[in-house]
């Protein structure tokens, strides 16, 4: 039977209000005398039976309902729900998350092994040689000069006549303490004395030879630690091994290179010209870690979606291209990237656990799946560029290369076909799970 032809049974673990919320969506006909979804006796699966289809669907949690019939409310209807509480015990079958609930994901500076060698994850190609890397560091928020700026100046209408505005004595040009950082009229730092302490606004982070820096989504390193990748400004083809070949042209807007994998031409990352590092793309290489987990695209954007609301406190984003990435790749086709759309997205719940019949592998899994409920729409490039202009925006810009656009438009059009037909529109907004 095509997954077209199937009824979808649904299960969302709500652990803030301690219930599950079970839906079914019936394939044709509605709802009649034939009808019954039942809670097993275990509490953990429900069985639904429709004109002679059978389903089972394993609950992300243990219900009190074990053994139960539930009570259709209205015949001829297409769409059945019911909420189900949670079973005192309060133990709930949740896999290991590759994400916490903070938002942070596996691969950061503590998890990586040190002196791994890093490889193009399609196709195995090494990129950082083993023993290379001899120490990994964390990479700081993105909006970390600007915090250290909070951090060091007072609030605006409190007085500052009372403070020394000498610093602190240094060891090894670094603070043991921090003091208030304000300028010489008592008010607001400026650029030049955050400059001057190593965290203004025109510092940056530049890639050390032996040194993996970490962050969210990408690993950084010296361009002399890598091998078996190439540059270019455009397609792979165009490219070289040697990055002087693809020297930075007389346009100031250009900022980075496309990097290659040399053997099967997959981009796996870009070049810096301002922080002069090779950034990789977690998703696209392979490295030994402690936890022995590898994070796809879909917890690297999840991580980026936490990251950004706990910072800013907003729930949208819009998901940008990385102007000198790659549009018009074969690759990029395959994957239904639309050069003149970008992804706009609202996070409607940020940890929800969840089972779907329509995902080929829950019926067979033990536990649901960790992920984010979110909205989202696409809009013309131009639009979101409007937007972010306004001081009003209220959603935040994320990055990515453009290939990574289109794939994380397939995996959002792929989750929302794991929910029942009704709950997949929300006005202008598709529905979708973005597992964590």
């Amino acid at each position: 039977m095509e997954l077209s032809e199937k009824s979808i049974i649904y299960a969302e673990l709500l652990p803030n209000i301690g219930r599950i919320s079970l839906a079914v969506s019936l394939k044709p006909p509605n709802a009649d005398a034939s009808t019954r979804v039942a809670v097993n006796a275990d509490g953990v699966t429900v069985e639904l039976r429709h004109h002679g289809e059978i389903q089972t669907l394993r609950l992300p949690a243990k219900v009190s309902l074990g053994g139960t019939i539930l009570p259709i409310q209205k015949q001829g209807s297409g769409v059945l729900s019911w909420p189900l509480p949670l079973h005192s015990s309060g133990s709930f079958h949740s896999r290991q998350q590759n994400i916490t609930g903070d938002g942070i994901l596996a691969w950061s500076a503590t998890d990586l092994k040190v002196g791994s060698e890093v490889s193009c994850r399609p196709c195995g190609q090494v990129i950082v040689r083993n023993g290379s890397i001899v120490a990994w560091k964390d990479l700081p928020s993105e909006n970390w000069a600007e915090m250290m700026e909070f951090w060091h100046c007072h609030k605006p209408d409190h007085p500052h006549h009372h403070h020394d505005y000498a610093q602190s004595s240094r060891s090894n040009d670094t603070e043991t303490s921090p003091k208030p950082l304000v300028n010489g009229d008592g008010g607001k730092a400026d650029d030049a004395s955050l400059a001057s302490r190593g965290y203004g606004a025109s510092s940056i982070i530049s890639a050390q030879k032996g040194i993996g820096f970490v962050d969210l989504t990408t690993l950084l390193f010296a361009e002399s630690d890598c091998a078996g990748i190439t540059y270019s400004l455009t397609t792979p083809e165009h490219g070289s091994t040697s990055r002087q070949e693809c020297s930075k042209p007389d346009s100031p807007q250009v900022k980075s290179l496309n990097v290659f994998c040399s053997s099967c031409r997959a981009q796996v990352g870009f070049y810096n010209f301002r922080t002069a590092a090779v950034t990789l793309l977690k998703w696209q290489v392979l490295c030994e870690s402690i936890s022995g987990v590898k994070p796809g695209l879909s917890q690297s954007l999840a991580a980026t979606l936490l990251s950004t609301k706990a910072r800013s406190g907003s729930s949208k984003s819009l998901i940008m291209p990385i102007p000198e990435t790659v549009p018009d790749t074969p690759e990029n086709a395959s994957t239904g990237a639309d050069t003149g759309s970008v992804i706009h997205v609202w996070v409607f719940n940020p940890n929800i656990v969840y089972s779907s019949s329509a995902a080929a592998a829950t019926n067979t899994q033990d536990q649901g799946t960790p992920a984010i409920k979110l909205l989202y729409r696409l809009i013309p490039i131009e639009e979101a560029e409007r937007m972010l202009e306004t001081v009003t925006c209220d959603s935040q810009e994320i990055n990515m290369p453009w290939a990574a656009l289109g794939e994380v438009r397939r995996l959002l059009d792929k989750s929302n076909l794991l929910l029942p037909g009704p709950e997949r529109v929300f006005k202008e907004w598709k529905v979708a799970l973005l597992s964590k």
